[in-house]
C-alpha cells in the first residue's frame, strides 16, 4: 500500500493539489480526511468523489499544521501550564522545606563546594575553549559562508590562553587543599586559626626559599602571569606543609587515620611540580643542522625549536650529540619506531630513545606521535617526533650512470670522487639460500667527499644458480648509490647515481623538565592516602554494622 498526505487551505487548493499528486502515476483509492470547521467539507468530499476516491472518515476536531509550532501554540503553552504553575509555587511557597539557617562560611561542606564550583567552572572554561573549532564548523553549517561572520580562534599561543585561566584554578585549589583538613563540619572555631599560624609561616619561608633560589624566573607572558605562578607555587607548598603538620595537629601523628591528608600532600606535590617543571623546561632540540621544516600554516610548532637528524649523521643537540640510528615499523599498524641514541659531551652519559609515531602523510596532519623519555632523580630528557617525510614525494626517479672501471681507476660525482679500490670473488656463500655452486664478486671502493670525509662502500654482485643479483650499497651523507653490474677480470662496470630522495631523515623536538618527578610522586603519594581513606572507611562502616 503506497500513501501520501496533501493539504490546503480551501477547496480549490486540495483539488490542483490532488490533481499535481496523480500526475507522477500514484492512483489513491481511499482518502480520510482532517479538516476544520471553517472548511466546505461537502466540497472536499465532491472533489474526492470526481476523483474515485472512497472516504474513509472525516473529522473537524480541532485545527492541525504542517508548519510546526506557532507563536499562538506557545501562547497557549503559556496560559495553560506555566502561569498555573508560578501561581502554585507562590501560593504554596512558605509550605516548601527548606533549611533555617545557610552553612557557615566556616564549616567545611561550604568551602567544599566553593572547591567544587572553581573545578566546574574550569572544566568548563576547558571544554568551551577546545571546541571552539567545533562552534565555528557549526555556525558555519548554519549560516554559510558569510562575511559578517569571522572565525573565533585561540591565536597562536594556545597553551598561554588555558594557563592564563588555570593557574588562578591552581591558587584557589592550592589555597583550599592547604586549610580545607582544619575546617570542620557545620561550623569551625577560632582554634583552627591557631593550628594553622606555624604552617602558614613555615610555608611562607620554603615558598620564598624557591622563588629566591630556584630560577621560576618566566617572564615570556609579562611580569603579571610571573607572579601569578608564584603565587600559585606558594599555594601548592603551603597545601604540602600545612596537610603534613596535619598529621600531628590533628590527627596525632596518626597515619591510618590520615588518608585525607597524605592525599593532599600528594596533591601538593603534583601541583609543585607541574609549575615548576613547566616553567624551567628547558629546549633542547634547537635546530642547530640549518635543514629548514615547514609543518603546515596551521600548525603551532616552531621550526627553530626542532631539529633534524639524518640516519646515521650524528648532530649537534646542545649538550648531547644525537644519531637518528635506525627504525622499524609494526607489523600490523602504520607505527613506526625511530631509535635514536644521545651521548652527553662530557661523555659521562649515554642513552637510547624510542619514541615512535602513527603516519598518515598529509602534510603532517595525520602525524600522531607518542613520546619517550629518559628519567633522572631531578630531571627528565623529553623528546617526540614532529615531521617526518612523505614517501609520495621524496620518490627516487634518479638513474644509475653505468661506467666501467678498472682497479684503481676513479669516478667523479658532484660532491667528490670514489677510487675502486679493490675486486675479489667469493665461493661457497656462507649464507642461508645459497648453494655450494653459487659464488659472488665484490667491488670496495674509496669515497672521498670535497668536505674532507672518507667513506668504504662495497657492492656485490651474486651469481645464484646462473642469475645474477646485483646487491647496490648506499651512502646516504653524499647521497650516492653504487651498483655492481658486471664483472670481467680486473674489470668492473659500476652504476653509479645521486639522489636527493635516499636521504632519510626524521624531526623531532626535545625538552628537558628539571624536577618533574615531583608530579610522579606527588601522584604516587595522593593514590596512597585514597588508599588509606578507603580502608579506614570500610572498617568504621564494618565496626558500625557490628554494633548494630
Amino acid at each position: 500500500m503506497k500513501a501520501k498526505s496533501i493539504k490546503g487551505s480551501s477547496p480549490s487548493e486540495i483539488k490542483e493539489a490532488l490533481e499535481q499528486c496523480m500526475t507522477t502515476g500514484f492512483k489513491p483509492t481511499l482518502a480520510i480526511i482532517f479538516i476544520s470547521v471553517k472548511q466546505d467539507r461537502n466540497e472536499v468530499s465532491k472533489i474526492l468523489d470526481e476523483a474515485g476516491i472512497a472516504i474513509y472518515g472525516a473529522t473537524g476536531n480541532g485545527e492541525f499544521t504542517g508548519e510546526g509550532i506557532t507563536r499562538r501554540h506557545l501562547q497557549t503553552f503559556l496560559l495553560v501550564f506555566v502561569l498555573p504553575s508560578l501561581y502554585l509555587f507562590f501560593r504554596n511557597y512558605k509550605k516548601i522545606p527548606h533549611i533555617v539557617k545557610e552553612e557557615e562560611t566556616s564549616s567545611r561542606e561550604f568551602w567544599m563546594f566553593i572547591g567544587s564550583l572553581v573545578l566546574f567552572l574550569s572544566a568548563a572554561s576547558i571544554i568551551i575553549m577546545t571546541s571552539i573549532p567545533v562552534f565555528n564548523k557549526l555556525i558555519n553549517a548554519v549560516i554559510g559562508k558569510s562575511d559578517a561572520f569571522k572565525p573565533m580562534a585561540m591565536g597562536e599561543e594556545s597553551a598561554f590562553a588555558y594557563n592564563r585561566i588555570q593557574v588562578f584554578v591552581a591558587i584557589v585549589i592550592g589555597l583550599l587543599t592547604a586549610f580545607g583538613m582544619y575546617l570542620k563540619y557545620k561550623n569551625t572555631g577560632k582554634e583552627f586559626l591557631k593550628r594553622l599560624i606555624w604552617p602558614s609561616v613555615a610555608a611562607i619561608i620554603i615558598a620564598a626559599l624557591i622563588l629566591a633560589f630556584g630560577g621560576i624566573d618566566y617572564r615570556e607572558h609579562g611580569i603579571g602571569y610571573l607572579i601569578a605562578i608564584w603565587m600559585a607555587l606558594t599555594a601548592a607548598v603551603y597545601a604540602v606543609v600545612a596537610n603534613a603538620s596535619y598529621v600531628w595537629l590533628g590527627m596525632k601523628g596518626s597515619l591510618r587515620r590520615s588518608g585525607g591528608s597524605v592525599a593532599h600532600v600528594g596533591f601538593g606535590l603534583f601541583l609543585a611540580g607541574i609549575l615548576i617543571s613547566s616553567s624551567k623546561k628547558e629546549v633542547l632540540s634547537y635546530n642547530t643542522s640549518g635543514i629548514p621544516v615547514f609543518f603546515g600554516n596551521e600548525s603551532k610548532e616552531s621550526p627553530g625549536e626542532n631539529l633534524t637528524l639524518i640516519k646515521g649523521m650524528r648532530t649537534d643537540m646542545g649538550k648531547y650529540w644525537v644519531t637518528y640510528e635506525k627504525d622499524s615499523a609494526h607489523p600490523k599498524k602504520p607505527l613506526w619506531f625511530y631509535q635514536v641514541q644521545f651521548e652527553a659531551k662530557n661523555g659521562k652519559d649515554q642513552f637510547t630513545l624510542t619514541p615512535n609515531a602513527f603516519v598518515n602523510y598529509k602534510g603532517n596532519e595525520g602525524l600522531m606521535a607518542n613520546p619517550d623519555a629518559r628519567h633522572y632523580w631531578d630531571h627528565d630528557v623529553f623528546t617526540y617526533i614532529t615531521s617526518l617525510p612523505d614517501p609520495e614525494k621524496n620518490k627516487d626517479t634518479a638513474s644509475f650512470q653505468t661506467q666501467t672501471l678498472s682497479v684503481g681507476d676513479t669516478i667523479f660525482y658532484s660532491k667528490g670522487f670514489a677510487v675502486l679500490d679493490n675486486l675479489t670473488s667469493r665461493d661457497n656463500i656462507p649464507q642461508p639460500g645459497f648453494s655450494p655452486t653459487d659464488s659472488a664478486s665484490v667491488a670496495v671502493l674509496k669515497v672521498h667527499a670535497k668536505t674532507g670525509s672518507e667513506y668504504t662502500m662495497q657492492t656485490l654482485l651474486v651469481n645464484k644458480s646462473g642469475s645474477y643479483l646485483s646487491s647496490p650499497d648506499t651512502l646516504t651523507a653524499e647521497n650516492l648509490v653504487v651498483q655492481l653490474q658486471r664483472v670481467s677480470g680486473n674489470t668492473a662496470e659500476l652504476g653509479i647515481k645521486e639522489s636527493d630522495t635516499i636521504m632519510q631523515y626524521l624531526t623531532l623536538k626535545a625538552y628537558r623538565f628539571p624536577f618533574i618527578n615531583l608530579v610522579w610522586l606527588g601522584t604516587i603519594i595522593m593514590v596512597i592516602g585514597f588508599f588509606i581513606a578507603m580502608t579506614r572507611r570500610i572498617q568504621t562502616n564494618r565496626s558500625s554494622l557490628r554494633k548494630i
